[in-house]
């Protein structure tokens, strides 16, 4: 533990200490705000027109803003996150190798799964300051706005929910990117193929388009876009959960086992 530890302080150190982690958290909050920005305007645009149309006290009812404003800025943030968490991961490893301090590390009486989980704490604690940046936002709303009965403008538990299936999302995108810094050899090729596979896994669900049967569920049961939308709505199904968490546990297992092979190499 103590170990791991250490790594984990170290792994920061060199996240703040360059620009990696500042830069992701800049951009997250700046494209965070952009999304957050746009999807504000189209509601007030919505509540607006509502008023000149008939029936649109009805459909003011059964709109609000947790649902057109932070469930749409959370869904944007998680396919950011897909996108970036290759970016953020692909050093943890590979970097290691291609300065030549990974041979030292494996001389020092250090466990590989005391190597990964140090790293892969580290870049966690870096998806947890993006998402404390994304989690302003709704703040902000529960500030400044006022539910249509007088009451909250936010609905704590569904934001509560989002921002889980977020971290989760990024979590199991983190660990999959460890495990291509594990396999490649350089940070480059690491970044890109977890891009890909990253983008293949959310893109899954537009193959359910048009299919049947079994491909359908395949596809479903692939897409981790399919997975975070029930967040979203403020539901969370151990189904979702296990998806995430096997991706995490998968991702970490095949770290661990490249650090072991690249041991006694």
């Amino acid at each position: 533990m103590r170990t791991t530890l250490a790594i984990l302080r170290k792994e920061l150190s060199v996240y703040f200490t360059t620009p990696v982690a500042w830069v992701v958290l800049v951009v997250v909050a700046f494209f965070s705000a952009q999304v957050f920005a746009g999807s504000l305007d189209g509601f007030r645009l919505l509540t607006t027109r509502a008023g000149e149309i008939p029936g649109g006290a009805a459909l003011l009812d059964r709109v609000n803003l947790t649902d057109a404003v932070v469930a749409r800025l959370f869904g944007s943030v998680g396919l950011f996150l897909v996108v970036t968490t290759p970016f953020l991961s692909m050093r943890l490893v590979a970097e290691e190798r291609r300065t030549g301090t990974f041979e030292l590390l494996m001389t020092a009486p250090i466990r590989p799964v005391e190597i990964v989980a140090g790293k892969y704490l580290a870049s966690l604690v870096v998806l947890a300051a993006a998402l404390l940046l994304v989690a302003l936002f709704p703040a902000f709303l529960s500030v400044a706005g006022r539910g249509a009965q007088g009451g909250g403008a936010i609905e704590w538990p569904t934001v509560a929910a989002g921002l889980l299936g977020l971290f989760l999302l990024g979590a199991a995108a983190l660990a999959v990117g460890l495990a291509f810094s594990a396999l490649a050899g350089t940070p480059v090729v690491a970044a890109l193929l977890s891009l890909l596979v990253l983008l293949g896994l959310w893109l899954a669900g537009l193959f359910t388009v048009g299919a049947g049967g079994a491909a359908r569920n395949l596809a479903a049961g692939l897409s981790a876009s399919e997975h975070l939308a029930p967040f979203l709505q403020g539901r969370i199904a151990l189904p979702d959960v296990l998806y995430y968490l096997s991706l995490c546990a998968l991702g970490l297992f095949v770290a661990e086992r490249a650090v072991e092979g690249r041991r006694w190499a």
